[in-house]
């Protein structure tokens, strides 16, 4: 594989090209995550094997919106088929399953080494009660203990698996490979994925103001959770929208303007 090493600042990049995109096609971006969330939502109604399925699916999501974000760059519509798009081909369709079943696999060793390490969800559900009750959840040791535990696992697991899914469906990699790839890009890039990171923190931070105005001017809790409901997704979904440029820049030289888009080979 071409492995490039990209300044830190680049992280910046992504972020910014992820949201500039889904400013020109925010419908599509958007649509295409509200129809993994309904998706997931019914398959959750299945107590424990839809969860399973629901974390399987994660790569897929990952590859469907990174070939949204190559549908937009070249000028056109996202449709709903490319959620299953990499499922398609018959031959691809076991790597998949075995991709899924190690992230679940993965996901599941966060959430035991969390519950160890950190708070029970016994204590956290105790916290969260009393959130309900009028405290402060954000002030609650048991909460922000919860969720450092649970975002430090997490990390180094979606940096493992977060180029995979391309290096998979386009580069045509194994799976044991992919893992291995994913791995080294991630980590001589770490100080971009750092920038990246702190500049989605950013965009939130940016989005909640405006939101935090509107309760203090319109005192109606529906207004302003529909207000956040809507910008929550579309922050989220130019974070998908963003996923390409991430993957494709630690792989391939930048395209030129106007250029068609290009994708890892296995070739390079």
């Amino acid at each position: 594989m071409k492995l490039r090493v990209v300044p830190a600042t680049q992280g910046f990049h992504w972020m910014k090209s992820g949201v500039q995109l889904c400013l020109k096609q925010p419908l599509g971006f958007v649509s295409l995550l509200g129809l993994f969330i309904t998706g997931a939502m019914v398959l959750m109604a299945l107590p424990i094997i839809g969860a399973i399925v629901v974390v399987m699916a994660m790569p897929l999501v990952w590859m469907a919106f990174m070939q949204a974000t190559r549908v937009a760059l070249s000028g056109e519509r996202i449709t709903p088929g490319l959620l299953i798009d990499p499922l398609r081909d018959p031959a691809q369709r076991g790597a998949w399953l075995r991709l899924g079943a190690l992230y679940a696999g993965a996901t599941i060793v966060v959430m035991v080494l969390a519950e160890t390490l950190g708070p029970s969800m016994e204590d956290l559900g105790k916290a969260i009660e009393a959130a309900e009750q009028g405290a402060n959840v954000l002030d609650s040791d048991v909460v922000l203990s919860s969720v450092l535990w649970r975002v430090g696992l997490t990390l180094p697991v979606s940096l493992l698996f977060w180029h995979t899914p391309a290096l998979l469906h386009w580069a045509r990699v194994p799976v044991g490979k992919a893992l291995f790839f994913s791995a080294v890009a991630s980590w001589r890039n770490l100080g971009a994925f750092a920038v990246y990171g702190v500049s989605w923190a950013g965009v939130l931070l940016l989005v909640g103001l405006p939101l935090q105005l509107l309760a203090a001017v319109i005192p109606e809790p529906l207004i302003v959770n529909m207000a956040a409901v809507a910008a929550g997704l579309w922050v989220a979904a130019a974070f998908y929208a963003s996923l390409y440029f991430s993957v494709i820049e630690c792989f391939e030289e930048p395209q030129a303007a106007g250029s068609t888009p290009s994708t890892p080979t296995s070739d390079a």
